[in-house]
């Protein structure tokens, strides 16, 4: 941190001068208990419970006997707790700022405390710690082989940006403003990805049952929808246990469960092959050709994660595993597509569920046997269309989404780096923006 690039009123100082550094409890495994009761009664701060600047409740609590804690070990508002070692360069130094007071919580062994003196508005000093450039120069410093520890030293010795003490309260409200700000908006564009998925959803509904076209069918000499098996419109076939002591650095991919990923196919993930020396009769019956869509048929008993439809979109040649159904429509693939992927299918899909306490298995013959709704081809293609047109404007929503969360959530960090420079002036975007998406969605859905 360079004085020149600060305002002339302001000096560089070390954060030791304008602080005390306390080092957390220790206790032995005998002295604590998962459990609150009146003997264990002092709630002891852990590495889990600092999160994104915040002091949150933990996984697994622990509490130990009051007499342990020294009075400077209880948190006071304002205060910053630091994890001071851990084995995660990316974990040390994360810092917690206290809200308020807390009378019966203190902070472990492998925790530190820096806490403002008098010189110093608290607030100031404490959001000193959400800075990239505190970050960056504590995991320098702080960086071991096998585990990294923050000495004192690297606290009390650090270079700190000083304004007068009027300045420093006028920085700390325009930043609580900002961050204010910065949350609200955070908060609005926490609705936007559940709209954008139920609509989708709604566009597959209305696809499926003809509401869609309604309108379109009108004065058309069509033919009626018909009801068929998915074995009557499309051929299957269902996977191969190849056996894992058969798998090869390269060769032929194997298609496995974990490739269905994120509505894709994935063939990043984890991958495993086959040698293409393998017995050409398994070869050439579970290979797959573009255009298949591939099922999933094993998950988590009741908790509908699985039965995800996949269209398989490369020309290269990849192999089935067990588990996973590959099905070759026999009509417009995309609107096969879609009738797989809508609620209306999976609810017939899931009502064939067996399986343990844990595992959740549909068998093939079921999925063959689901009945679903079919329109004349000419319509399944104007369909594809029209939800290819909606969905296009769908994926031009969530780019804007992505591009306005990215900057939104860089706004933090702008706003301390310009705090300790004094240049605290951050063009925002504004909560309009959020509600400009939220808009378009609403607009989107009386189309």
């Amino acid at each position: 941190m360079d004085s020149k690039q600060l305002p002339d009123n302001w000096a560089i100082t070390k954060l030791g001068v304008l602080s005390n550094l306390i080092r957390g409890v220790s206790y032995k495994k005998t002295d604590a208990s998962q459990i609150k009761t009146a003997i264990f009664n002092i709630h002891i701060l852990r590495g889990g419970n600092i999160q994104d600047g915040s002091i949150v409740a933990g996984k697994d609590e622990v509490y130990v006997n009051r007499e342990l804690i020294k009075k400077t070990q209880f948190i006071k508002k304002s205060d910053v707790v630091i994890v001071a070692s851990t084995g995660s360069k990316k974990l040390i130094g994360k810092a917690g700022i206290a809200l308020q007071d807390y009378n019966d919580t203190a902070f472990g062994a492998f925790l530190m405390l820096a806490r403002a003196n008098k010189k110093i508005n608290s607030n100031y000093f404490a959001y000193f710690f959400l800075s990239k450039f505190y970050r960056d120069k504590i995991r320098e410093l702080a960086g071991g082989v096998n585990i990294n520890n923050i000495r004192k030293e690297y606290i009390n010795d650090m270079r700190f940006p000083l304004p007068p003490r009027i300045e420093q309260d006028r920085i700390v409200a325009k930043a609580d403003t900002l961050m204010a700000q910065v949350q609200a908006m955070q908060k609005s564009l926490e609705r936007i990805p559940q709209l954008l998925k139920d609509f989708r959803q709604q566009v597959l509904t209305q696809a499926v049952t003809g509401k869609l076209t309604e309108e379109w069918r009108v004065g058309k000499d069509l033919e009626d929808w018909r009801f068929s098996k998915i074995e009557d419109i499309a051929d299957s076939l269902s996977g191969f246990a190849f056996k894992s002591k058969d798998f090869v650095d390269s060769g032929i991919q194997l298609i496995r469960m974990g490739n269905l990923y994120n509505n894709k196919l994935d063939l990043t993930r984890n991958p495993v092959f086959l040698p293409r020396e393998l017995d050409i009769k398994l070869r050439n019956k579970y290979t797959l050709i573009k255009g298949d869509i591939l099922l999933s048929l094993t998950g988590t008993k009741y908790k509908r994660d699985y039965g995800f439809a996949i269209k398989v979109d490369v020309e290269e040649e990849l192999l089935l595993n067990q588990r996973i159904l590959a099905l070759r429509p026999r009509i417009n693939v995309d609107y096969f597509l879609y009738i797989l992927k809508d609620n209306i299918f999976r609810d017939q899909f899931f009502s064939f569920e067996t399986g343990g306490v844990n595992q959740g298995n549909v068998g093939s013959k079921a999925v063959q046997s689901i009945k679903v709704k079919i329109p004349p081809a000419i319509e399944q293609n104007e369909i594809v269309s029209r939800v290819e047109g909606l969905f296009r404007t769908l994926r031009q929503i969530e780019e804007k989404y992505e591009t306005l969360k990215l900057k939104i959530n860089g706004l933090p960090q702008a706003i301390l780096q310009k705090a300790f420079k004094g240049e605290l002036v951050e063009q925002l975007p504004t909560e309009g923006d959020a509600k400009e998406l939220l808009k378009e969605i609403e607009k989107l859905k009386k189309s």
